[in-house]
């Protein structure tokens, strides 16, 4: 209204933007530094809950990532940001900064006060043609900055495009990572053996020692000669402009770098080489007129500061502090305590006081220097522990993050010991061992994160049987390094009494060479006070009241049990041919294994092939069944369907085709029945209610859901994400690394992507396999779930301890039927009879150390003599066995074609057997698969029968040369005498085969490889 002011009314003020309004001021505010600095893949999967169709968003992002470049991905998802209307985007996109390794950006949005690099990445521009000597790969162990996604593109542009490119893309990440990066460039140029450009770049004096290419102004053809007239104002600019007296620039680079302004600029990312030319040095000289200080040229001005070396102090609680005693005063010990008392600080406790000097400590190995690797026995945990020991230890000591996949590349023997702390896989370790690329002395300190698995054939052990073979040959441990063990449990073996329990964890002692095993006695109500033992619950439920479905599929399977019977009648006797009564045991599946062996070894071809093919479909009948009764109908529906598309894809015989039969006439009523409500799981419905009930309670909560198979967690997710009311939760998926992605593997990377978004909520539900069962650290986990998921007394330790928060619950849903409520019960009472073992053992060590030790020391030398009694029957058998085996050749299974004798196979590492013979690629076909590297070998195909398309098993590259590399199961062996057998496994194969030569690898390189027929 019209003179409201004058007449005394208040006018009232324009409302300040609070919470997403804000958001949406500030991102406008920022877009700048935004696009120029956040590659927007790392952190568009945190936000995926809050846009609608939230993963066709996340395709387009990267999308647009990977083919206008980062700048324009992040202006899409700035540009969709402003119209988000999800409450609390804001801080879910401030947290996704954080989560993501761009906590220095959040600190800048939220206004806090932080350390400027602009003129370190302006110095790496500037020096882009010195740094192009740099080999990119060499330096990605050293620069812990970068986060995987940028490393795994870095590796990507070396792979295809060569090691220029890989460098460009290496200094525009690091340049985009938080403050520190620039100490970790130089360190990483020290170790990559570029020392003189370290040096350089960390002690520049002068702009012109280091660029004397680029013009200097003013005009004058020597600016060096003319500089103290510069620095009087008498110059005059090269260009002829009237504004150059009243300036006072050392130097001018003639061409600006583009600017950007507000959510409209698209900044593009540029080349290194044209980035060098697109420089400006106003801001510096800004920055030193508004400071009053002396000009410096940008270079001195972009010296860094040296970084602090004073690291943070470690808080120990009183029971922690008595877990590390003993091993604190240089003795080898086991740490045993629970799930979530901090036995990783208690490990970085021990690990920075002997790096320091405490312990005692005498090295006689490559050098004196003191060493620490702490062993991991799967993959997601090297990243988890990297950061735990990162935030205790850096950046004073060097820490190398290292597993089977990030190995492949890395010279390990050279690497290792530039490094204060190594956190590997212990297969990484061992390898290296085995193949003597590095010693145990070394190091000074081995630690082993859940040491209860060093055992039998375990890596843990294996490393174990080198390091106690070492000590009795020496006679003395001067130059081995000193051991710890940590672990939740140590479980009691097959041990009926207390007796055998104690002799259990003696043993555990034995192979771990331990002293000590360090429990908390002393600070008992500590621990219970910080530590609560999750509410545990046990929830048995009874099957499907009806099941049309299981009894169709059990129909099928008799008629096929029926044919088969007829068919082979004359070759196998009644009881061969009896199946056992109840299908859905696993007495039947061992069943239709034998009959298989038989069948496959016989001499009638038509015979042998209708065992082969009838065995195979009452295979996967019988998974069916195990697949109908954990998960839905419909799962186990999908599966046969996949079965029998995939056999009529590869084309079939009449034999498949009349067994096929049985199932396309079944499969509109099995479809019937798998729409039916009125026949869902009842464990599923269960479930269901359980997790919906943890969440109403608690909104914020994390869960995770243990089960047997990698299949059952598709089938168990799949579910999840067609049900209205659980897909709210996004539910993600966990397993080994050691599988394929088609085979329902994941990729390290993938693994870690998961946690962090079960972490920061974007997952709010994980379900995992026995990948998740040790080790995973989620502070606000607070539910267990173990759907008929039940292992041995440790497996239930590990699960409940999952449970991180406090008023945690761990429940068993499990079926009446299978007899695992029963197993619960046993697993408890092994639990209870292993702490009163373990009581035993602490008073043993503290009352009489002496029998103590004489106990571990008979153990370790009846360990001794049981492996050189089985090394020695080993090396007799392989004698028999290369007598044996001459003149044997392989048929394949399904057909019985030749495939190749056994004289034409060699071993690579023990473990792989491949075949050299040249004329074998005729016998087979490959078929491209996704390239998946293994320490320093790559599998990139898979390996089929050229007759009949059975799987015969995959193509590895190593040293650069193909090799066919065949599972033996999937052939029959036949004896010069005609006669047949079948192997499962190679280890029992009953021929010997060589060690692979440099000859036969150099004879496998010209090997063409086969054209896909498919």
């Amino acid at each position: 209204m019209p003179g409201a002011g004058a007449a005394g009314t208040d006018v009232q003020p324009e409302a300040v933007p609070t919470g997403d309004e804000l958001g949406k001021a500030l991102l406008e505010a920022f877009a700048p530094l935004l696009k120029e600095t956040v590659i927007p893949g790392n952190i568009i999967v945190h936000l995926m809950g809050y846009f609608d169709n939230g993963l066709a968003f996340v395709r387009t992002v990267i999308a647009d990532e990977q083919n206008k470049g980062s700048a324009e991905a992040m202006q899409t998802l700035l540009v969709k940001l402003q119209t988000c209307e999800q409450p609390g985007w804001f801080q879910a996109f401030l947290n996704a900064l954080a989560n993501s390794g761009y906590g220095y950006i959040k600190n800048i949005i939220e206004g806090r006060e932080i350390q400027d690099m602009t003129g370190f990445k302006r110095l790496l521009q500037l020096w882009a043609p010195q740094l192009q000597v740099v080999v990119a790969m060499e330096m990605l162990p050293h620069l812990p900055c970068l986060s995987d996604q940028d490393k795994e593109q870095i590796e990507a542009d070396n792979r295809s495009h060569g090691n220029t490119r890989a460098l460009i893309t290496l200094i525009d990440r690091v340049t985009r990572c938080g403050p520190g990066w620039y100490t970790q460039f130089l360190e990483g140029l020290r170790r990559s053996k570029h020392q003189d450009l370290a040096t350089e770049l960390g002690d520049i004096k002068r702009e012109e020692d280091v660029v004397p290419d680029l013009d200097i102004h003013p005009g004058d053809k020597d600016g060096r000669e003319k500089d103290d007239e510069h620095k009087k104002g008498a110059g005059s600019d090269s260009t002829g402009s009237a504004d150059s007296d009243s300036e006072d620039h050392t130097c001018v680079i003639s061409v600006e770098a583009p600017t950007t302004n507000g959510l409209d600029a698209s900044n593009g990312e540029q080349p290194l080489a044209v980035a060098l030319q697109n420089l400006c040095t106003d801001d510096v000289a800004e920055k030193q007129e508004d400071e009053g200080c002396e000009k410096m040229t940008p270079l001195q001005a972009a010296k860094p500061p040296l970084e602090q070396s004073e690291l943070k102090d470690i808080p120990m609680r009183g029971y922690q502090m008595e877990l590390a005693e003993q091993a604190l005063q240089g003795r080898n010990t086991i740490i045993c305590a629970p799930t979530g008392s901090g036995k990783t600080r208690v490990a970085i406790k021990i690990t920075r006081d002997h790096l320091e000097g405490g312990a005692a400590f005498v090295a006689a190995g490559v050098d004196a220097r003191r060493r620490v690797v702490f062993l991991v026995n799967k993959v997601p945990l090297v990243e988890q522990q990297y950061k735990a020991f990162s935030e205790y230890l850096s950046p004073k000591y060097d820490i190398l993050p290292l597993s089977g996949e990030t190995a492949a590349d890395i010279p390990v023997g050279e690497t290792l010991p530039d490094y204060d702390v190594i956190i590997l896989t212990a297969q990484v370790l061992e390898n290296a061992l085995r193949d003597e690329l590095i010693s145990l002395d070394t190091f000074s300190m081995l630690i082993f994160d859940e040491c209860h698995h060093c055992q039998k054939n375990d890596p843990y052990n294996a490393i174990m049987t080198r390091y106690i073979k070492q000590k009795v040959e020496m006679k003395s441990s001067i130059s081995l390094p000193q051991i710890i063990g940590l672990t939740a449990s140590l479980g009691v073996g097959k041990a009926k009494g207390q007796k055998e329990a104690v002799e259990h964890i003696l043993g555990a002692c034995a192979n771990l060479d331990a002293a000590w095993i360090s429990q908390v006695v002393e600070h008992k109500d500590e621990l219970r006070k910080y530590n609560q033992k999750p509410d545990e619950e046990v929830k048995p439920v009874s099957g499907r009241s009806e099941d049309p479905f299981a009894d169709m599929i059990n129909m099928i399977m008799e008629d096929i049990e029926g044919t088969l019977a007829i068919e082979a009648s004359e070759h196998l006797t009644t009881a061969e041919l009896k199946p056992p009564r109840q299908r859905e045991k696993q007495a039947y599946e061992q069943w239709v294994v034998t009959l298989a062996r038989k069948g496959a070894i016989l001499k009638n071809k038509r015979v042998s092939r209708a065992i082969h093919a009838a065995t195979t479909h009452l295979r996967k009948y019988f998974d069916a069944l195990a697949i109908n009764a954990d998960a839905r109908t419909k799962d186990a529906l999908q599966y046969l369907d996949k079965f029998v598309t995939g056999l009529q894809e590869a084309g079939f015989d009449e034999t498949d085709e009349d067994l096929v039969k049985h199932f396309t006439e079944a499969k509109e009523r099995l479809q019937e029945y798998a729409a039916d409500e009125k026949y869902s799981n009842p464990k599923l419905d269960q479930l269901k209610y359980m997790i919906l009930q943890a969440y109403a309670e608690k909104p914020d909560s994390r869960c995770l859901l243990f089960c047997k198979t990698r299949a059952l967690t598709i089938a168990l997710l799949t579910w999840m994400q067609e049900d209205q009311a659980l897909r709210k939760l996004n539910p993600g998926r966990l397993v080994g690394a050691g599988a394929s992605e088609s085979t329902g593997g994941m990729t390290q990377n993938q693994q870690v992507e998961l946690l962090e978004m079960f972490t920061t909520g974007g997952n709010k539900i994980v379900i995992s396999t026995s990948v998740a069962e040790e080790g995973i650290d989620i502070a606000k986990c607070n539910f267990v779930f173990r759907y008929d998921y039940v292992g041995n007394e440790i497996g239930k330790v590990q699960t409940r301890g999952r449970g991180r928060a406090e008023g945690s619950k761990s429940v068993l849903i499990a079926g009446r039927e299978g007899g695992n409520v029963l197993k619960e019960k046993l697993n408890t009472i092994r639990e209870k009879l292993m702490e009163k073992a373990m009581l035993q053992v602490w008073h043993m060590q503290r009352e009489k150390h002496t029998d103590f030790m004489k106990e571990v020391q008979r153990l370790q030398e009846e360990s001794k003599k049981e492996r050189d009694l089985a090394q020695a029957l080993k090396e007799l058998h392989r004698k028999t066995k290369k007598i044996h085996g001459m003149g044997m050749k392989l048929l394949c299974v399904k057909c019985k074609e030749f495939a190749c004798n056994v004289s034409d196979f060699r071993k690579i590492k023990e473990n792989h057997h491949v075949v050299v013979d040249k004329v074998f690629p005729q016998r087979i076909i490959i078929r491209p698969h996704p390239p998946k590297k293994i320490d320093d070998w790559e599998m990139n195909g898979k390996v089929y029968c050229r007759n009949c398309r059975q799987d015969w098993g995959i193509q590895m590259v190593y040293r650069q040369a193909s090799f066919p590399t065949l599972k033996i199961e999937s052939f029959v062996l036949e004896k010069p005498d005609g006669s047949r057998l079948t192997c499962r496994k190679w280890k029992n194969a009953p021929f010997d085969v060589e060690d692979i030569t440099p000859d036969d690898i150099s004879g496998m390189l010209g090997t063409p490889e086969e054209e896909d027929a498919y």
